[in-house]
């Protein structure tokens, strides 16, 4: 069986956006001839984690975990300070110093001594104290998060991992784009092909936000230079793949191709705690400053002006909320729920127990990606309300699937009207008597199928360097 030496710094447990592609590459690349020895941070104790996943992975495989070095020093460095600062606010509200008949030390001409006015208030030492320094203090900052942070601790994994017999080739995906130039130096010092897995876009989109304009022509450098040192690279989109040629074209473009995300093809159990006379509307996935559930709950706020529809349907937010839970307030009288975290198994089973589920992008930037959890969703076989740009990679999957309807995120009164048809659809299924099962996703999305056709490209590129 060949090797594979597989860079992911987010592998499982941890429960992040990005866990899941490598994970179940290597759950099943065993299966099509190529044994992976997997490289991942060493998980913090506060981090979202799912224990239950490592258990489905083969015990051939491999894995060396490794710690970050620069975050956990400058927390440590901003917690010392503001322990400084809460020290200097005691001190302050101790009162005047004591006077010379208490024991306390006489000032010039006989009056108490003033008392101290404690040491300078401490500043927390983060990304504000960086730009305070200067753009080559930033640069210094970013130097330091690339170079040293994780990379220098990975590279002492690998090492350990090399030695449990040397790789055929690299394989890196993201997140953190830093993966693909520790990729790069391990592919070059144990002269193996490399292969980029380019989950997102980089230098461009949502995830790619420098912090000066000489951060961003460095890193920009730094793509170049990993792109061109790539024997293949592999995007989840056809869509990210063309826009990344049009903006490298001095990169050969020729050796890049599109393997999509997918899903496990497993048997679910259904979750569902609602009443069968409830049409359940479903987003399962994280939410945070930029991807906010606001569009969602005003349009069901718009479509429940129909108090039928208001009795007899409820919007479920399954995942981190990332500080939302207040906007219920959004669609008062309507049925909003937020559930909160939930591992990787419930996720699924509550995508099957859902009766229309909801993709939601509310990012202007870099949509060309398609969701990972819209495979899930085709998986599940229920229909699906695409809250997203309409030009973007999770818009592209429904076209070519046909498995929902899309709505701009950008326009309530869109999705609302979405939301309505979802519901009527519901409504006349329940009344047309006992429902079918879900019809079977598209085999070529399983994961499964996924990693066979990341083996054949694994052995295109053996063949070419023999």
């Amino acid at each position: 069986m060949k090797r594979v030496l597989m860079v992911s710094e987010k592998f499982p447990p941890f429960n992040v956006s990005g866990s899941a592609r490598p994970f179940y590459f290597a759950k099943y690349l065993p299966e099509h001839g190529y044994l992976p020895t997997v490289i991942g941070e060493r998980v913090p104790k506060d981090a979202e984690r799912d224990e239950s996943l490592l258990r489905q992975l083969p015990t051939e495989v491999q894995i060396f975990r490794s710690p970050r070095i620069v975050t956990p020093t400058f927390a440590a460095i901003s917690e010392l300070l503001r322990s400084s600062r809460r020290r200097s606010r005691r001190d302050r509200s101790a009162g005047p110093a004591a006077t010379p008949a208490s024991g306390g030390v006489s000032a010039p001409g006989g009056g108490a001594s003033a008392p101290s006015a404690g040491p300078a208030r401490a500043k927390r030492f983060d990304e504000s104290t960086w730009a305070r320094l200067g753009p080559n203090a930033m640069l210094f900052r970013w130097w330091l998060n690339w170079e040293i942070d994780w990379g220098v601790t990975a590279t002492l994994a690998s090492a350990l991992g090399v030695v449990r017999g040397k790789p055929d080739l690299v394989w890196v995906s993201g997140p953190h784009f830093r993966s693909y130039e520790v990729g790069r130096r391990l592919s070059a010092w144990l002269r193996v092909p490399l292969v980029i897995d380019m989950r997102d876009p980089w230098t461009y989109g949502s995830l790619w936000r420098p912090k000066t304009p000489q951060i961003a022509a460095v890193e920009r450098a730094r793509a170049v230079r990993a792109l061109s040192a790539a024997a293949r690279v592999i995007f989840t989109s056809p869509l990210t793949q063309q826009t990344m040629a049009a903006r490298f074209p001095e990169v050969d473009s020729s050796r890049w191709s599109t393997i999509t995300n997918g899903y496990d093809d497993v048997q679910v159990e259904p979750l569902r705690d609602q009443d069968d006379a409830v049409c359940v509307f479903r987003y399962i996935g994280t939410l945070n400053r930029r991807r906010t559930p606001d569009v969602l709950i005003q349009a069901l706020a718009k479509a429940a002006l129909d108090p039928e529809l208001r009795a007899s349907a409820a919007l479920e937010f399954i995942g981190s909320a990332g500080g939302h839970e207040s906007k219920v307030a959004l669609a008062p009288g309507c049925s909003v729920r937020f559930r909160g975290q939930v591992s990787r198994g419930d996720s699924l089973r509550y995508a099957f127990g859902g009766d229309v589920l909801i993709l939601l992008q509310t990012i202007g930037d870099g949509q060309d990606v398609v969701s990972g959890k819209a495979f899930e969703y085709l998986h599940a076989g229920k229909p699906i309300l695409a809250v997203v740009d309409p030009g973007g990679g999770d818009a592209w999957l429904m076209r070519e699937t046909g498995a929902g309807e899309i709505a701009a995120w950008t326009d309530v009164d869109a999705v609302a009207d979405a939301m309505r048809r979802a519901w009527r659809a519901w409504r006349e299924r329940r009344q047309s008597g006992p429902q079918a099962a879900p019809a079977s996703p598209n085999v070529a999305y399983s994961r499964r199928a996924l990693a066979a056709q990341l083996a054949r490209l694994f052995d295109e590129v053996l063949a070419e360097g023999r």
